[in-house]
């Protein structure tokens, strides 16, 4: 086997090189931790002058302060009475918005009332006049008339409208022959 020579100087240099470096990191800290602190405790100093600076412009004056308050109360206290009167306003106008569509219901229920007359006597004519071709269709043609009519289909739309409005029918019907007594 072959030997190795071990320059030792060499080997306790290197050996310590380790060392050096974290000595160095140590001393880099330090010196970054300093500037550190140095700025926190200048920052601090300042900040503390403009809170001593605050302070000692807050007037300690009673008069003052109540004079203060006082201004700043009947400022609360006109825009709470400009707040009222606006709401007031809003209810008075929706009020008489009220008011008026109140008036106005009478007319509508009439308008509606006469719309549903003259339906109510256009279906009646409808219907007497059909009445009225099927009594001439039976006296001319008898039993005959009576098995077409059945045959014939309904138109459905007629008969919708007949069911659902049959109680006004009615009441029109019944006043129907009161008006041909009449005539």
């Amino acid at each position: 086997m072959a030997k190795t020579q071990f320059n030792v100087e060499q080997l306790k240099s290197e050996a310590v090189k380790p060392l050096f470096a974290v000595a160095g990191a140590t001393e880099l800290a330090v010196d970054f931790a300093r500037g550190y602190a140095t700025e926190t405790q200048k920052t601090a100093q300042d900040r503390f002058a403009g809170v001593q600076a605050r302070v000692a412009k807050v007037d300690r004056d009673p008069k003052n302060l109540q004079a203060r308050a006082t201004s700043l109360v009947n400022a609360r206290l006109e825009e709470l009475t400009k707040e009222a009167r606006d709401a007031q306003a809003k209810f008075e106008s929706r009020v008489a918005e009220l008011q008026s569509d109140a008036k106005a219901l009478p007319a509508r229920v009439q308008a509606q009332l006469a719309d549903a007359v003259a339906e109510l006597t256009k279906t009646y004519a409808d219907l007497a006049a059909r009445g009225e071709k099927f009594v001439a269709a039976v006296r001319k043609d008898g039993v005959k008339a009576v098995t077409t009519v059945k045959k014939t289909p309904a138109r459905k739309p007629a008969a919708k409208k007949a069911a659902a409005k049959a109680p006004a029918k009615k009441a029109a019907a019944k006043k129907a022959p009161a008006t041909k007594a009449t005539a």
